[in-house]
């Protein structure tokens, strides 16, 4: 870990990357600053491991963390799971995680990994990262095939924040309400608007006090 900044974990949502998730996210970051004195948050955003449009010249800016829909066996999701294990293992600790959409998913699936510390769903741990502080999903969802089952089959521990668009017709509030059932510490918030990361003053200042309320004193 360089320096003394506590890291966390961002994920994209589908056909995004770092590249083009990294702005969207500007008010975001700065509600986490807002919710400590000390030193300032490092964020390390990943790009998936595959290829939105593989026949594209762009294909390295639109990227995926598998294929298919979320009652299908995701073909590649193995593969991105183990990307984002040897990210922790590489660049860790991470204080917590954030992802929007697919992003979010896969951000469930990291912080069920990382608490129940044994493999699930054919997929062996690849970390000896301890548990996150916090999880925040933005538009997130529950695989649901019953393939994946192991994931949720035990609530999930690690605080966590949960926030859908009551306008959001590709991720709809029910579906990140469904996915929040599987955590045990949950908080939920709505905004009045579609499928994208929120950036009003009342969704900052949301963030911030769940920051406030689950950041442990040495995390910076």
């Amino acid at each position: 870990m360089a320096g003394t900044a506590p890291r966390v974990l961002m994920l994209h949502g589908h056909g995004q990357s770092a590249e083009i998730f990294y702005p969207k996210t500007r008010r975001l970051r700065k509600a986490f600053q807002d919710a400590s004195d000390e030193a300032p948050f490092d964020f390390e955003f990943l790009s998936g491991v595959w290829p939105a449009y593989p026949d594209r010249e762009d294909r390295d800016w639109y990227r995926v963390w598998g294929y298919g829909e979320e009652a299908d066996r995701i073909r590649g999701l193995a593969r991105s799971l183990e990307y984002i294990q040897d990210t922790l293992e590489r660049k860790g600790p991470f204080i917590g995680i954030v992802g929007f959409s697919s992003g979010a998913a896969m951000a469930a699936l990291v912080t069920s990994i990382l608490e129940k510390r044994e493999p699930m769903c054919g997929l062996s741990r690849k970390t000896s990262h301890s548990p996150f502080q916090f999880t925040i999903c933005l538009s997130g969802f529950k695989l649901q095939n019953s393939y994946y089952e192991g994931f949720y089959r035990t609530k999930i521990l690690t605080p966590s924040l949960h926030v859908s668009g009551s306008l959001d017709a590709v991720i709809t509030p029910e579906q990140t309400k469904s996915l929040a059932s599987h955590f045990h510490n949950v908080q939920l918030f709505e905004f009045f608007r579609g499928h994208y990361v929120p950036q009003s003053k009342e969704f900052c200042a949301a963030l911030t006090k769940f920051l406030k309320e689950n950041l442990k004193p040495n995390a910076h």
